[in-house]
């Protein structure tokens, strides 16, 4: 096969042609990727921020315990549930669930399904109490609500870790 100098300069255009395409195909695919990643990341730093802002008292290090943890959550519950929802947004679908539920054992101690539209923040309250098994023997159950409350923040913020 022989080829003149016109073939192998549409061989030469057509060539970067493709090569121009494809650079801008990766290029565009590439800053998809970096957007989403800087959103993400946006979103995480809010939602720490929120947390570390609203519940500086209590959350890491509980320096100034209130005498009443359930009102002053839900003093700062509006503030928390507009962080969460807005970080929702960038969470995969799969991972709704997960981070639903983690949120609702935060703000319902009782857990029930019924209970999704009330808080109750029992859970942070120091408690201790005995109880007797089904063999006779006392058992002794102590409640330490301020690892409780670092435990159920921990894990919220645990998705804003994830990237």
């Amino acid at each position: 096969m022989n080829l003149d100098n016109y073939d192998i300069a549409i061989v030469g255009v057509a060539g970067i042609i493709i090569g121009t395409l494809l650079g801008a195909f990766v290029t565009y695919r590439l800053s998809l990727m970096l957007a989403e990643n800087n959103r993400r990341q946006d979103a995480n730093n809010r939602l720490i921020r929120t947390f570390a802002n609203e519940l500086a008292e209590v959350y890491p290090t509980p320096v100034n315990w209130p005498h009443n943890i359930d009102a002053f959550l839900k003093s700062k519950f509006n503030n928390l549930q507009a962080a969460i929802c807005e970080f929702r947004n960038v969470l995969s679908p799969k991972e709704w669930a997960n981070f639903d539920s983690v949120w609702f054992k935060y703000y319902c101690s009782t857990g029930r399904e019924t209970d999704k539209n009330c808080q109750c923040y029992s859970h942070y309250i120091d408690t201790s109490g005995a109880s007797i098994d089904k063999h006779g023997k006392i058992e002794s159950h102590t409640q330490i609500g301020r690892e409780a409350l670092k435990l159920n923040i921990d894990n919220i913020l645990s998705f804003a870790k994830k990237t």
